[in-house]
């Protein structure tokens, strides 16, 4: 599989500040998969999703985008065009008058023609049910169709680079569930995800995670084995899964399961 972005000992120091935000992460994402980066409010987590698609330019070290480094001026247009970004708080990310229009923002961009962008607008509102709000203001939305319109603003570009601050934030549970379908489906298509989160029931399907800790990492390896390290992920501000705490309730040596399915599939053996 081709590397879409390598991060080689990537430093970032805010302006004015003393000490760096984020500071020595190395990662690399290849096509199709996903990548989980772990970590409490204020680790470092949305500094480094903007490292990634070049809004932020690292102090040291590189941020390549299948090759292409966002320190030249030239490349980073098109890295931007490559890399999507769902940022955690939606009304950061909205440019449009209606629903209809932020969908298709990024597509007009493109330079796709009218019908096509039609077809493809309409099928993003349906699949993020949003087509009853076609016409809304999207600072008028409620919060969770605002994380809707966030995930269906970027999800339409069918990027190769998916960046996700946060992005179940504000949805209930069923939501959850069906975006994260929708976000497979890119996978499927090789696109490569990179999953921001305290939570760690929603990176337990990422390939490899990075775990951060006041901007550096802390941990990186595969998700079953940092449940095997329930107090330091504890320590580290992340939220075990829901199911793993009651597992741990019941079992002195609990086993490294992060939904139901896996429980009970555990159970059974």
């Amino acid at each position: 599989m081709r590397s879409l972005l390598t991060l080689e000992n990537v430093t970032y120091c805010y302006p004015g500040s003393s000490s760096p935000g984020i500071e020595g992460v190395s990662l690399e994402l290849k096509e199709g998969e996903m990548f989980g980066v772990l970590g409490a409010n204020g680790s470092g987590k949305s500094t480094l999703a903007r490292l990634c698609c070049g809004l932020y330019l690292p102090a040291a070290g590189e941020v390549l985008v299948e090759g292409c480094s966002t320190r030249r001026e030239k490349d980073r247009q098109w890295i931007r065009r490559t890399v999507g970004l769902v940022y955690q708080y939606p009304d950061n990310q909205f440019v449009a008058g209606t629903v209809t229009a932020e969908v298709a923002f990024g597509l007009e961009n493109q330079g796709l023609a009218p019908a096509e962008i039609r077809r493809r607008v309409a099928e993003t509102l349906d699949k993020f049910a949003l087509t009853h709000l076609a016409e809304f203001p999207p600072h008028r939305l409620s919060g969770g169709e605002k994380r809707r319109l966030s995930l269906a603003a970027v999800w339409v570009l069918r990027p190769k680079i998916l960046l996700l601050d946060e992005p179940l934030s504000m949805l209930n549970y069923d939501s959850g569930k069906k975006i994260g379908r929708l976000l497979q489906e890119l996978r499927e298509n090789g696109s490569a995800l990179v999953w921001f989160t305290y939570n760690m029931e929603e990176a337990a399907g990422a390939d490899r995670v990075l775990v951060l800790e006041g901007g550096r990492p802390a941990w990186q390896g595969r998700p079953k084995e940092l449940l095997h390290r329930s107090e330091q992920v504890r320590r580290w501000g992340i939220d075990l899964p829901p199911v793993y705490n009651v597992a741990a309730g019941i079992f002195s040596s609990p086993p490294p399961v992060a939904d139901e399915e896996e429980f009970v599939s555990w159970l059974w053996r």
